[in-house]
């Protein structure tokens, strides 16, 4: 009997062809192919470190550093394997650069949240750690994107995310719940993003624009403050390099 998975993320690297040394030490970690070519734009020479499917990663300077910008997965189980296969290639601090639904009156569409700790109700990351785990990014990071909004002038919010697999189930009861708990956000990345990245002994954390606010219905991916707090995240992210 084998005493290991049949497919671990260093067995598909080394079918990939990966290299060791393509990917920097730090990642930025956005979910769609558009928001990754935006990061990409701000690295220095990027070149493409690794490919698996649907995703692809560059590495780049950014300043002193190398920097691995690359779409991780709009969805919790992809974003499980994009973040095996970073940290399994020698990544060492990882941020998630993504979108989230607000669940309280404050935090409004346009806003940004920094994720303070992660509720997990996806089906990837109990498959890694027992029901008491308690997902959290790390504190570096968490004062990297903090200090980098501060720089910027950007106000934030701090606070929990829910992590979902199930978009259409999000019921008023799911988010009345939420709500009384305190949640700031809801996403279907960052608990398996952030559950991972600790197995994996890695730093990470996540910045998350409001695209959406369940408490009121209000939807608005093609909203200017949307778009407006998307550039601003994208550009707190960069700059938090400075502090990782």
């Amino acid at each position: 009997m084998r005493n290991e998975p049949h497919i671990t993320a260093e067995k598909m690297l080394s079918r990939l062809g990966f290299k060791p040394g393509c990917l920097g030490r730090i990642a930025l970690v956005p979910g769609p192919r558009d928001r990754a070519a935006k990061l990409r734009g701000a690295l220095e020479a990027p070149r493409k470190a690794l490919a698996s499917k649907d995703h692809e990663m560059y590495t780049g300077s950014l300043g002193p550093r190398r920097v691995t910008v690359g779409n991780g997965g709009r969805y919790s189980a992809e974003a499980a394997i994009t973040t095996e296969l970073l940290c399994a290639g020698g990544v060492e601090t990882l941020v998630r650069v993504g979108s989230c639904g607000s669940l309280q009156e404050a935090v409004k569409l346009g806003d940004i949240v920094i994720a303070t700790g992660a509720v997990r109700g996806d089906g990837a990351s109990p498959r890694y750690v027992p029901e008491d785990f308690a997902t959290l990014p790390h504190p570096r990071v968490v004062e990297a994107l903090t200090q980098a909004a501060e720089s910027l002038g950007v106000p934030v919010h701090h606070g929990r995310v829910f992590t979902t697999d199930a978009l259409f189930r999000e019921t008023p009861e799911l988010l009345a719940d939420l709500e009384r708990q305190g949640i700031a956000a809801i996403d279907m990345v960052t608990s398996a993003f952030l559950t991972v990245a600790q197995v994996r002994n890695a730093r990470a954390g996540a910045i998350l624009a409001v695209s959406d606010e369940c408490v009121t219905g209000r939807l608005g991916f093609r909203d200017p403050s949307f778009l407006r707090a998307e550039e601003q995240m994208l550009e707190i992210a960069v700059k938090a390099v400075e502090w990782l």
